[in-house]
């Protein structure tokens, strides 16, 4: 099975070489990786490290790796862009941003998952919160999203979820670029409404997430969207956020307390050329952190 994995970048490449090395290792036992590299043209020496990536990596069993260093409109058009040169032969295409790494067999699982429920058109995993040192914060487990949910509630996580390329192509939903924050809410909304099965698989951890104190969900920008996405949306959507949110909370630990706890995780820090396995201590579900969007 042909994985199709993009990542923007922009200024970010020590983030950037962990989250390459994340993907490369997925590669074998039925899993093959494609992995496409759209930045944003750095200025931190991120275009002369692709070129000398792919170089060190060509003929890979299982592993080929594209890059592309250009202007751009932001994350959201880069991703649309990257996701435009999808090879037809993939089988599977996902997103993961330069500070977010795949865990160890995260996508031999997902091929697993979706040979398990072949008439689900996405796949959802569990993906691990970690501070900019890398230490545990908690985890979060997949819900099945809803209509009156995902109005306002981004439900579905981009860095553990999953698309058969096969519907992916047909239905044609991709970021909308007018957003500079808030275009995932608005992505998932669309394939909700579009009626996107989903297999919702807790006990599949797939991804790490960086809380690097520049993710663009605590930015200013993505506070002024969220104002203004508000005033679009009919009162009775808006008046019913705080309920949705603490429903789709609700259901993530009811989720959690039913599933088997997690006790270490394994990802690259730093320059590092193999994984360090951490441990954790005591799991949980529960993030003290809140997006513009949560309050």
């Amino acid at each position: 099975m042909l994985f199709y994995i993009v990542t923007p970048s922009y200024n970010a490449l020590p983030w950037l070489r962990r989250c390459i090395r994340s993907v490369a290792d997925q590669a074998g036992q039925g899993v093959e990786v494609h992995h496409h590299v759209q930045d944003g043209a750095s200025t931190d020496g991120t275009p002369a490290w692709l070129e000398q990536w792919q170089k060190e990596h060509q003929g890979i069993p299982g592993y080929t790796f594209t890059h592309e260093s250009c202007p751009d409109k932001g994350m959201y058009d880069a991703i649309n862009t990257a996701w435009a040169k999808m090879p037809p032969e993939a089988a599977v295409t996902a997103h993961i941003n330069c500070d977010e790494q795949y865990l160890p067999g995260a996508l031999q699982g997902v091929s697993a998952a979706l040979a398990a429920h072949p008439k689900a058109d996405i796949v959802l995993g569990t993906y691990i919160i970690i501070d900019k040192d890398q230490r545990y914060i908690c985890h979060r487990r997949p819900i099945k999203p809803h209509r009156w949910t995902s109005a306002t509630v981004c439900e579905i996580i981009t860095c553990s979820c999953f698309h058969r390329a096969e519907p992916f192509r047909r239905h044609g939903i991709r970021f909308n670029t007018k957003y500079r924050a808030l275009a995932d809410v608005v992505f998932y909304r669309d394939i909700v409404n579009h009626g996107v099965p989903c297999a919702v698989c807790p006990e599949l951890f797939t991804t790490s997430f960086t809380v690097t104190g520049d993710n663009l969900a605590w930015s200013e920008t993505s506070q002024r969207e969220w104002e203004a996405e508000q005033k679009l949306l009919p009162w009775y959507v808006t008046r019913r956020h705080g309920l949705a949110f603490r429903w789709c909370n609700l259901k993530r630990r009811l989720t959690d307390r039913r599933c088997s706890q997690p006790s270490a995780y394994s990802i690259y820090l730093a320059e590092d050329s193999a994984r360090t396995e951490i441990p954790i201590h005591h799991p949980t579900a529960h993030w003290g952190c809140r997006t513009v969007s949560e309050d």
